[in-house]
């Protein structure tokens, strides 16, 4: 009797371990370490210490964006704007040489003075 249920309790031990193990249709099994995580492909992993906003906090239906990730744009953003106001001081400076110069001849006297203007 001893040894049917020694049996017994190896029989169940041995199928608990094993155990079934199915996937999805269209899915891989895959093996994980401890620590790993696993991420759908429809979605974004992040780190566990990761700062992130929730989707309805922007105005964007791609989803959320974490805080590195802000930062980094916000930095590229400020750099766009100032190339663009330093372009737009630009553009009123040549706006204004010209302006000077398109008056200077068309108040010249002669030939020489219009040359003058433009040099």
């Amino acid at each position: 009797m001893k040894t049917l249920l020694l049996l017994f309790v190896l029989l169940l031990l041995s199928t608990g371990v094993q155990g079934e193990f199915t996937c999805l249709d269209g899915t891989s099994p895959a093996c994980l370490d401890d620590g790993d995580t696993v991420c759908p492909a429809t979605a974004k992993c992040v780190g566990d210490d990761a700062v992130c906003f929730d989707k309805s906090s922007c105005a964007s239906d791609k989803g959320f964006v974490c805080g590195s990730q802000y930062d980094d744009f916000l930095d590229d953003y400020k750099k766009v704007v100032a190339q663009y106001n330093e372009l737009t001081s630009e553009n009123v400076d040549l706006r204004e040489e010209r302006l000077e110069q398109r008056n200077c001849v068309i108040n010249a006297h002669s030939l020489k003075d219009a040359i003058r203007c433009v040099r």
